[in-house]
Order: structure tokens, then C-alpha cells, then sequence
């Protein structure tokens, strides 16, 4: 397994607390399946979407990741205003979970699932190579189908739940 390259950082009560308020509110606790059958690549990501921009730069300044100002074409036709994100991943996603968890109320679920889907990358039997990501066991791929359908059940729209 290769070691991260992210560093945690010690945040204060304020800024988790609002972090958490701002996830509840604003924020997106996902994960994304990007695979064919063989590999089983899925991805967990933590995002902000707004259109206060200081508000985005904030959370970028404070707790580091990526934020991006969405083109004409990626907003909402009925949209006027500029629309600006901030994301991040990996270990720095796990660390703002952890640290925002005591904080958060409507979302306090998807966040638990999040940490435990964050879990099978560390506990998995596999490892990223020089050929890319292996193929994973079936019984690490399924936990993480069942984890990303217990969130997808917790959004409140725009999911159908497929067995």
C-alpha cells in the first residue's frame, strides 16, 4: 500500500463546527462507482457547491483540497449567477469526516458511512501498482456497492436503488 502524502492539520472547534454546518446545508457526501465489472473502481468525495465565492475559498483556504468555478455550460440553464465548488478526497476526505462528525445533525449518517467506506481502502487486500489499480476481492466490492447504496438511500433525490 502506498503511504499518503496528506499531512492532518489541527482545526478549531469554529472552524469544524462550521465546516459541519456548511455540509449540512450545502455539502455532498458521495461515492461514485466508476467501474466495469472486473475492477470495481469506486471513489468518496466530500463537496461544497455554491455561489458565494468567498465561501468557497474559505473552505479552501482552511481545509485545503480543490475548489473550481463551474462554465456556462455546467451550470443550470435558469442559473445567472456564477457557481463555484470545492471538493476534496482520499485521506483529507477521512480527516474532515472525523473532525466535523461531532458537529453535524442532518447529515451526521452519510458521514459515518463515508468513514466506514474510507475503511476498505485501508483494509482491502489490494493494492494501487505500476499497472493501476488491481482487481479487488468480491467480498471488498460488494461492501462498497452496499455502502454506496445505504448512502444513495439517504439523499433525497435522484437515486433509484437497483439490487
Amino acid at each position: 500500500m502506498t503511504k499518503s502524502q496528506y499531512t492532518k492539520k489541527e482545526y478549531t472547534i469554529a472552524e469544524a463546527a462550521y465546516m459541519a454546518g456548511l455540509m449540512d446545508g450545502e455539502g455532498t457526501f458521495f461515492i461514485g462507482n466508476y467501474s466495469n465489472t472486473r475492477n470495481g473502481f469506486f471513489q468518496t468525495v466530500l463537496k461544497v457547491t455554491s455561489t458565494d465565492k468567498i465561501m468557497i475559498e474559505w473552505i479552501y483556504n482552511v481545509f485545503g483540497g480543490w475548489m473550481n468555478e463551474y462554465t456556462s455550460k455546467q451550470r443550470a440553464k435558469n442559473c445567472k449567477s456564477p457557481v463555484f465548488s470545492w471538493a476534496c478526497t482520499g485521506d483529507r476526505l477521512t480527516h474532515i469526516c472525523e473532525t466535523i462528525l461531532p458537529y453535524l445533525t442532518c447529515k451526521k449518517d452519510q458521514a459515518m458511512i463515508l468513514l466506514e467506506m474510507r475503511k476498505t481502502y485501508h483494509n482491502s487486500e489490494y493494492v494501487k501498482g505500476k499497472q493501476g489499480v488491481q482487481k479487488i476481492p468480491e467480498h471488498v466490492k460488494q461492501k462498497r456497492l452496499d455502502l454506496m447504496k445505504k448512502l444513495q438511500s439517504l439523499h433525497c433525490r435522484n437515486y433509484t436503488l437497483t439490487n
